[in-house]
């Protein structure tokens, strides 16, 4: 009864304004018992009705949210009463944690709070100012570099042949054979094998007939008849001319090249790279005129500006899309960072009044 007691004020206040239970939440959910994460459903069990009060909605889909009756299935991380999808480390108000690392809050208020904390650890600390440079990191692509593993390379001494010949040891077993004369010609074919069988100039080496091991000296013929005569000088330069070719050994040929390095492979990165173009964009729209503009989300002290709350709308609407956090959601977040950083400030031997150190620290900052 309390809950339909709640939603009926909800449906005559205005759309747009924000409702009692999120200007003093404590004293709407004091009675009720803590907050737990249901791991098969995936969600906080109260986030139908911390988004029935914390998201823009019309007052009939918010009476439908909390009672469970929707058509449509919101994001899941508005089940996480996380409407910035951050990644758990430890927040306040930090009560587990899905498959994929995103945290599930105890209410969107606390979710809120870190969310300012984060962006001001990204500005400030991480220097990272501009709506590109903070979607790279709070939302990176999801793709990387990949090499193709290298084809192991079989040594030289597998094949029995020396470390210098190690060009040849690359080719296969069956294709390592003495080079002098290969009587089946190189590789096999039809040219190779004529021209093992007919050597050099096309003789045949089997019926050629071989010079005499010592030339005979003829009869001195008279110098008129020119080319008649045999002389020494020119029986040695014939025996030259018609002395076979040199064996060939493996060692003679030239080393084979060296082999390729192995192609480099690479993820593709198009469909992430667009979705951060996209994400950066609607996260400077009309906040700056670009997603490489400065976004001057906190001053040179670190005190957050009036962008920070346009900024954490812009990226929840990319998050959880088409909802959006009310903005009485977001004031009180940055209020709380605000409150957070001025305590921080304040000298240690200041003198607070008895009521302000009665008060305790604010429960929903970051650490």
């Amino acid at each position: 009864m309390l809950i339909e007691a709640l939603l009926t004020m909800l449906a005559v206040a205005a759309p747009h304004k924000a409702p009692a239970a999120i200007v003093a939440p404590s004293s709407v959910f004091a009675a009720t018992p803590s907050p737990a994460y249901q791991p098969q459903a995936r969600a906080v069990d109260n986030w139908r009705f911390e988004s029935a009060l914390a998201l823009e909605m019309a007052p009939v889909a918010a009476i439908r949210r909390a009672l469970g009756a929707e058509a449509g299935e919101p994001a899941r991380c508005v089940k996480l009463n996380n409407y910035w999808c951050i990644k758990s480390a430890g927040w306040n108000g930090e009560i587990a944690a899905d498959a994929d690392g995103h945290v599930a809050f105890a209410s969107a208020e606390e979710g809120a709070a870190v969310a300012a904390l984060l962006l001001r650890r990204y500005y400030v600390n991480y220097g990272r100012r501009t709506a590109r440079a903070i979607v790279e990191r709070w939302a990176p692509a999801q793709c990387s570099l990949v090499f193709a593993p290298a084809a192991p390379r079989r040594p030289a001494v597998a094949l029995g042949l020396p470390a210098s010949r190690g060009g040849m040891a690359r080719m296969s077993p069956q294709r390592v054979a003495s080079m002098g004369i290969a009587l089946r010609g190189i590789q096999g074919t039809l040219r190779a094998r004529w021209l093992a069988a007919h050597g050099r100039g096309g003789v045949n080496l089997k019926t050629a007939r071989r010079p005499l091991a010592r030339p005979v000296d003829l009869i001195p013929a008279p110098s008129i008849m020119a080319g008649v005569s045999e002389l020494p000088a020119r029986r040695e330069k014939l025996a030259e001319l018609i002395e076979p070719a040199p064996r060939l050994t493996i060692a003679d040929l030239p080393p084979s090249p060296a082999p390729r390095p192995p192609p480099l492979g690479v993820s593709n990165c198009s469909g992430e790279l667009a979705r951060i173009a996209t994400y950066a964009a609607n996260m400077a729209q009309g906040v700056v005129g670009g997603p490489n503009e400065d976004l001057t989300l906190f001053t040179a002290d670190g005190a957050p500006t009036e962008n920070l709350a346009k900024v954490m709308a812009n990226m929840a609407a990319v998050e959880i899309g088409p909802a959006r956090p009310r903005d009485a959601l977001i004031r009180i977040a940055v209020a709380q960072l605000r409150q957070m950083l001025e305590g921080a400030t304040k000298p240690a031997g200041d003198a607070a009044p008895a009521a302000a150190a009665a008060q305790p620290p604010p429960a929903h900052a970051g650490r």
